[in-house]
């Protein structure tokens, strides 16, 4: 009983790490669009590559963690 209510705790934590993660990705993208849209054709535009590959990293981090709860549990 008591290791279901851990994994099910260590599921919700790596839940809300995906939506962290899909956050930054989003917001970097979002914003590398909007910028994107502004440049005049054959301009220049900002690509937020820095919080496109770390909402990348999280998202893929928590989804390990989401299926593998227990290695959740052992980590330090």
């Amino acid at each position: 009983m008591f290791a279901q209510e851990l994994r099910a705790a260590a599921r919700q934590a790596a839940k809300i790490e995906m939506v962290k993660g899909a956050l930054w990705f989003a917001v970097g993208a979002a914003i590398t669009g909007i910028t994107y849209a502004a440049a005049a054709p054959g301009g220049r535009y900002l690509l937020f590559w820095g919080p496109i590959a770390y909402g990348g990293y999280r998202l893929v981090r928590a989804i390990y963690f989401w299926l593998n709860p227990e290695a959740l549990l052992r980590k330090d």
